[in-house]
C-alpha cells in the first residue's frame, strides 16, 4: 500500500527532555559514537522514516571493539533491546530492514513480531565470494527481513523498484504497463549462465558481496553492504528529504547511499576508529553522486561461452561443440593472458598477494568472461605456475619482491599469528587463504590488530616468508637439540606484563614467550626485543588490545639463548631455529612456524 500524503504526528515519550527535536536535528548527517542502545534511548519517538540494520551475527567475527561471541540468551536479549528502540524511533508509516545470517534469522523474525513489527517480505540476498567451506555447503547468502510498523500505511515506492515485464522484454506487447511491474518472489540457483534468472524483479537478490579486491571496498571494515543493494531498499522505502537510520554504521555504506540519494541519515558506531573512517567516506560523496557497483549485478558474473541444445559449450570460431581438452586449453590460454596483462613484471605469488595487482588480474578475467570465483581463478593460476605453463608461455617476471629482515621484523609476529588464527578458524591452507579475497582481507585485519600501520602486502609477504622458513627452522631446531644434547630450553620465570619495565629490556636480538595462566600463547623471536615489545604491548599504536582478547593476566618470559652469528640474516635464521625448538616443546596456540603446511 502506498503511503498517504501526510506526515505522521510524533508522540511525546514520558521522561524525555523537551529539546528532543533539536537533539534529533543536531544528530542528523553525522556518525554518533558510543553504545547504540543508550544513544537510541536519548532520541525522540517517531523520528525516523526507514531503519536498516546489519548487526553483528554472533558468529565470532573479529571486530576491533565489539565482542561477537555472546551466549545465545545474551545475544537475543541484546537484540531485543536494540530492536525495541528501533520500533520506538520509527514513524507510524516507517519500515525496518534487518540483514541477518542463518544462525539467528528465525529467532529475530519471531522477536520482531513480538515487538510489534509486521512482516512484508523475507528476501534472500545471494552473493558471490562466499567463504569457502570443506565440510559443508559454502554459505553465499544473507537474509533480508522487511518489516513495517503499520501494515495499512507504509512507504513503498513501486516505480522506484519496478522492472520491465515479460510482455515488454519478450513479446513487445503494447498492452504492457510502460512503468514495468512489481518484483516477483522467485529463487534461482546460478547467476552466470541463467539469462532469465536473478533479475531485480525477484526476492532472491543477486548482488556480489563487496570483496577485498572490489574498487567499492572501503578497506577498514570487513562487513560491507553493496551500495546497489542498499540503494534498492532506500529508494523503495523512503523519499528524498526523509531520514534513514542505521544503528550499526560499520563501513558507513548506509549513510553514504542515503546521502547520494538525497536522504538525511542518522547512524551510530561503537568503534571510534570505524566512526572516523566512516565519516571520511561520507564526507567524500555528494548528493546526486552515482552509486558504486553495477546496477545490473549480473555484469559481475559474466556468461560463459554459448551452449548448444545439449548444454555443450560452442567454439567461438566454429560454433561446434568444444571438446573438454579444447575447453581446458582455451581457459588456460585466457587465464595466462589475464596474468600477462596484470602482473607488471612480478611473479604469480606477488600478483595473488598484492591487492592492487590481484584486482587488475581479476578485472582482466572479468573482461575475458572467464568463469569462476576469485578463489577459483587465483588457485588455477597457482596450478599453472606449478606446471610450468606460465614460464612456457614466455612471460617474463623480472621484478623481485624483496623485504629485508629488519623490515619484516616489524610485523613478522603479527603475520604469523594472523595466519594461525585465520587458517584454524576456516580450516584452509595458506594458499587458499591468499586466493580468497574475503579470507585474505580477514587475515589483513587480524594482522593489523597485532601490528597496526602496515600494508596488506607487507603482512601477506611476511606470512609467506614464515612458511618458506618453516622447514629450515625445524632443521635448525634439530641441530640445536643435538648440540645441546637436550630437547628443552629454560624459558625463565614469567613476569606479569603490566609489571614489566620496558627500560629494563635491551635492544638486542632475543626470544620471548607470552603466557596466559599456565597456557603458552606465543613464542616470539625478534632482532630488537625492546622495539618489538613496545610495538606489541606498550606503544600508543600497539597490539595490546588484540593481545588482551587472547587471554587474561598475560605474562612474559625470556628464554636464555646464545646467538653466535653477526650478520642480520644469520641472526634471524638462528632465532627462527630457537623459536622452532621452543614451539616443539610447548605447542603454543598462536604459532604457525612448525605446523604442517600445504
Amino acid at each position: 500500500m502506498a503511503k498517504k500524503n501526510k506526515k505522521t504526528s510524533k508522540k511525546k515519550s514520558n521522561g524525555k527532555p523537551k529539546n528532543n527535536k533539536s537533539q534529533e536535528t543536531a544528530s542528523l548527517n553525522t556518525i554518533l559514537t558510543g553504545d547504540c542502545i543508550e544513544m537510541m534511548q536519548a532520541l525522540p519517538e517517531g523520528s525516523i522514516d526507514l531503519a536498516f540494520a546489519d548487526p553483528p551475527f554472533n558468529i565470532g567475527y573479529k571486530y576491533d571493539v565489539y565482542d561477537d561471541r555472546k551466549t545465545v540468551d545474551d545475544y537475543l536479549e541484546w537484540s531485543k533491546q536494540w530492536m525495541t528502540e528501533v520500533h520506538r524511533l520509527l514513524k507510524d508509516d516507517g519500515a525496518f530492514w534487518l540483514a541477518i545470517g542463518d544462525d539467528f534469522a528465525a529467532e529475530l523474525k519471531i522477536l520482531a513480531h513480538q515487538l510489534g513489527f509486521h512482516s512484508r517480505n523475507w528476501v534472500i540476498w545471494y552473493y558471490t565470494f562466499g567463504v569457502h567451506c570443506e565440510s559443508k555447503f559454502t554459505r553465499s547468502h544473507t537474509h533480508l527481513l522487511y518489516f513495517v510498523k503499520n501494515p495499512k500505511e507504509f512507504t513503498f515506492n513501486r516505480d522506484a523498484v519496478a522492472v520491465p515485464s515479460a510482455r515488454q522484454l519478450v513479446y513487445n506487447d503494447k498492452r504492457a504497463n510502460p512503468k514495468g511491474r512489481v518484483p516477483d518472489d522467485t529463487w534461482i540457483l546460478r547467476p552466470q549462465d541463467c539469462q532469465d534468472g536473478f533479475n531485480p524483479d525477484e526476492n532472491c537478490w543477486y548482488f556480489p558481496r563487496v570483496a577485498g579486491t572490489f574498487k567499492e571496498r572501503a578497506g577498514f571494515h570487513g562487513c560491507q553492504m553493496p551500495e546497489q543493494l542498499l540503494g534498492r531498499i532506500i529508494r523503495c522505502c523512503s523519499r528524498a528529504g526523509e531520514t534513514v537510520f542505521d544503528p550499526f554504521s560499520g563501513s558507513a555504506s548506509t549513510s553514504v547511499v542515503a546521502k547520494k540519494l538525497h536522504r538525511n541519515f542518522l547512524t551510530m558506531e561503537l568503534s571510534e576508529e570505524y566512526a572516523e573512517k566512516g565519516q571520511e567516506r561520507i564526507d567524500a560523496v555528494q548528493p546526486g553522486d552515482p552509486l558504486d557497483g553495477a546496477e545490473d549485478p549480473k555484469l559481475s558474473a559474466p556468461v560463459t561461452y554459448p551452449v548448444d541444445g545439449r548444454g555443450k559449450q560452442l567454439s567461438k570460431a566454429t560454433d561446434k561443440p568444444m571438446t573438454d581438452k579444447q575447453l581446458k586449453e582455451s581457459f588456460e590460454s585466457e587465464l595466462i593472458a589475464a596474468f600477462a596483462e596484470a602482473h607488471e613484471g612480478y611473479s604469480v605469488d606477488r600478483l595473488v598477494l598484492d591487492p592492487k595487482l590481484n584486482q587488475a588480474f581479476l578485472d582482466s578475467c572479468l573482461r575475458k568472461s572467464l568463469e569462476g570465483t576469485p578463489l577459483d581463478l587465483n588457485r588455477y593460476l597457482f596450478r599453472l605456475r606449478k606446471s610450468g605453463k606460465i614460464k612456457s608461455a614466455g612471460i617474463e617476471t623480472e621484478k623481485r619482491t624483496s623485504y629485508s629482515w629488519d623490515e619484516l621484523d616489524k610485523y613478522f609476529d603479527a603475520a604469523e599469528i594472523a595466519w594461525k588464527l585465520t587458517v584454524d578458524e576456516h580450516r584452509v591452507s595458506l594458499d587458499d587463504l591468499y586466493c580468497d579475497p574475503v579470507l585474505a582481507a580477514e587475515f589483513d585485519r587480524t594482522a593489523a590488530q597485532f601490528a597496526p600501520g602496515f600494508q596488506s602486502i607487507d603482512y601477506r609477504w611476511a606470512a609467506l616468508t614464515v612458511r618458506k622458513q618453516s622447514k629450515l627452522a625445524r632443521s635448525r631446531s634439530e641441530k640445536i637439540a643435538r648440540d645441546r644434547n637436550s630437547t628443552k630450553i629454560e624459558t625463565g620465570k614469567p613476569i606479569k606484563l603490566e609489571k614489566l619495565d620496558l627500560e629494563d629490556c635491551d635492544s638486542n636480538p632475543g626470544l620471548y614467550v607470552i603466557q596466559s595462566g599456565k597456557k603458552q600463547l606465543y613464542v616470539g623471536e625478534t632482532l630488537n626485543l625492546k622495539e618489538r615489545l613496545d610495538r606489541s604491548f606498550f606503544g600508543k599504536k600497539s597490539g595490546k588490545n588484540a593481545w588482551r582478547k587472547q587471554g587474561n593476566s598475560l605474562k612474559i618470559a625470556f628464554p636464555s639463548i646464545n646467538i653466535q652469528s653477526k650478520s642480520t640474516s644469520h641472526v634471524a635464521n638462528e632465532l627462527l631455529g630457537y623459536q622452532s625448538f621452543i614451539i616443539a616443546e610447548h605447542t603454543p596456540k598462536l604459532n604457525a612456524l612448525n605446523q604442517v603446511v600445504s
